[in-house]
């Protein structure tokens, strides 16, 4: 058995590495893949009450909420947004005969709502770009007090999304999956909170332009159940995000492949 030559020793190291990056890529498509069709399964499951614009009539909203910031999260802005999408169209697929999918038949632009999540909570992991998810979410809270400024505090939480946004970009802080310690948990809070924030604001716009959903409405019927929802949305994606960063720390690509 010979020696191998220092050739062929960086031919079978480069031959590694790019099995490794494509098997990588791979794995990424493949939880994308999963994530999206959990999506569309925890869509049938009831966590709240959205209260409509028609009477006393009302829709329950899905477990789907708490999955829509783990496209950003765990596949960054290009995937998130990419299997977040189709994780939108399962949802609408559903809505004829899931009950907690039909509020897409009445608001479609909830289709979008996890792709969006997942391309801005996505961009928001690397430092120098949160600020794209700061002057998104300024400008739904723009488009919503132009007709809606009388409930104008509706808006309190897409403010705060902005405000821990901005914190990220001034402190060009970067989502560190390998980070120790408590921070490691504590680090994936912002990134729910935006992804959540992301996701409801295309449930607020058609709300908003297609639904039109009196201010009043917004402001005493609805906030409390959107305050509860959001809440539990950003604590419970946190915990299912940590768990799944943490069972694939070793298979998810670096930040820059996503």
């Amino acid at each position: 058995m010979g020696f191998l030559t220092m050739a062929e020793i960086d031919s079978r190291s480069d031959t590694d590495l790019s099995y490794f990056e494509g098997s990588s890529s791979t794995r990424l498509d493949v939880i994308g893949t999963i994530l999206a069709a959990i999506y569309g399964v925890a869509t049938t499951i009831p966590i709240s009450t959205f209260l409509g614009a028609f009477g006393v009539t009302s829709t329950a909203i899905g477990f789907s909420i708490c999955i829509a910031p783990l496209f950003g999260i765990i596949l960054g802005p290009r995937r998130g947004f990419a299997y977040g999408l189709v994780g939108g169209i399962i949802q609408a697929a559903l809505a004829p005969v899931v009950p907690t999918a039909g509020l897409v038949l009445l608001n479609p632009p909830i289709v979008l709502g996890p792709a969006v999540s997942g391309l801005f909570t996505g961009l928001a992991l690397r430092k120098s770009t949160p600020i794209f998810a700061a002057s998104y979410l300024t400008i739904i809270i723009v488009l919503y007090e132009i007709p809606n400024y009388t409930a104008w505090w509706f808006m309190l939480p897409y403010g705060l999304a902005v405000l821990v946004a901005l914190f990220l970009q001034i402190h060009q802080i970067e989502f560190d999956p390998n980070r120790e310690g408590l921070g490691r948990y504590l680090q994936v809070l912002p990134y729910a909170f935006i992804g959540t924030m992301t996701d409801f604001s295309m449930m607020t716009m058609g709300a908003v332009y297609l639904l039109n959903i009196p201010a009043f409405v917004f402001g005493t019927a609805i906030f409390p159940f959107m305050l509860a929802e959001r809440t539990a949305a950003t604590v419970v994606s946190s915990i299912i995000a940590f768990v799944v960063l943490a069972t694939f720390r070793g298979a998810l690509a670096s930040q820059e492949s996503r």
